[in-house]
């Protein structure tokens, strides 16, 4: 179950002109001619990718600048930021898309601290970051390991297709709601289902 707004994000960033278009904005706000001396790209194909960036919600207006040469420039910021985590396993697919609070207002200019010491700092979040993951990892595979089973179960039980598809969504999204929709049938109808055949 991938929802709109993932589709969106991953189509936005899958580009590389427009990875590089956001990592400049990152640094310092600005407006597409600017963009486009940066990257190489014509001011033209810079405007389109901007346009596909502001509907991801991925960057909006900064306001604008006057320009000697024509109309005011819009400057462009990034927004939107946000974790993506991606599973690909044996059982199950499934994207989640986890939003970062942004801080813009947040003081980080912080001369007290060397740059040494937050090297020091970015090297330890690393770690532990990587260190998280492993973790992630291996509460992955114990989840594709049981929706395996589960699968397996399902298989072996089921009456019918419909029976069989109503369990098998049941279990990989544990939403009853979502499973209702999906088939256009009551909620009510896929809990009767989800408790006579799994017990």
């Amino acid at each position: 179950m991938i929802d709109e707004e993932i589709l969106s994000l991953i189509s936005a960033i899958e580009n590389n002109t427009r990875r590089e278009i956001l990592r400049g904005l990152i640094l310092d706000q600005s407006y597409a001619l600017q963009i486009s001396r940066w990257i190489g790209v014509s001011q033209q194909a810079i405007n389109k990718q901007l346009d596909l960036l502001e509907k991801a919600n991925l960057i909006l207006s900064a306001g604008v600048i006057p320009s000697s040469s024509g109309a005011p420039r819009k400057i462009y910021k990034p927004t939107g930021f946000s974790t993506l985590v991606a599973d690909y396993s044996r059982n199950y697919i499934e994207v989640k898309r986890y939003e970062i609070p942004d801080r813009e207002h947040e003081e980080i200019a912080d001369t007290k601290i060397p740059p040494k010491e937050l090297i020091d700092k970015l090297l330890k979040t690393d770690e532990e970051l990587d260190n998280l993951m492993e973790k992630r990892l291996e509460l992955v595979q114990k989840k594709d390991s049981l929706l395996g089973r589960l699968h397996y179960y399902i298989n072996a039980i089921s009456p019918d297709e419909m029976t069989r598809n109503i369990l098998i969504d049941y279990c990989d999204y544990l939403d009853p709601k979502y499973v209702s929709g999906k088939y256009n049938i009551p909620i009510t109808f896929v809990m009767q289902v989800v408790e006579t055949y799994l017990k």
